[in-house]
């Protein structure tokens, strides 16, 4: 549970750390990261999660998966 925790956070500071990189290529997409590389893409959330849970079954909990937005998003918090 740990190592599976320890590869999604790495996943997840990999898009961080490349946002801007991938703005260029996958605006306003949902892009899926495994092992510090894109491994699929989709404008739409539910067909890449789909895609993900069946062809990464034993992977699919260190995917890291995030928006790529092509303008940044405000956030309100009230």
């Amino acid at each position: 549970m740990v190592e599976t925790l320890s590869k999604y956070q790495g996943n997840a500071t990999w898009i961080s750390q490349h946002y801007s990189d991938l703005k260029k290529k996958y605006k306003d997409e949902w892009v899926a990261v495994s092992n510090a590389r894109v491994i699929d893409h989709d404008k739409d959330l539910s067909s890449l999660v789909d895609r993900l849970e069946k062809k990464y079954p034993k992977l699919y909990n260190q995917i890291a998966v995030e928006y790529i937005a092509r303008k940044e998003i405000d956030l309100i918090l009230g």
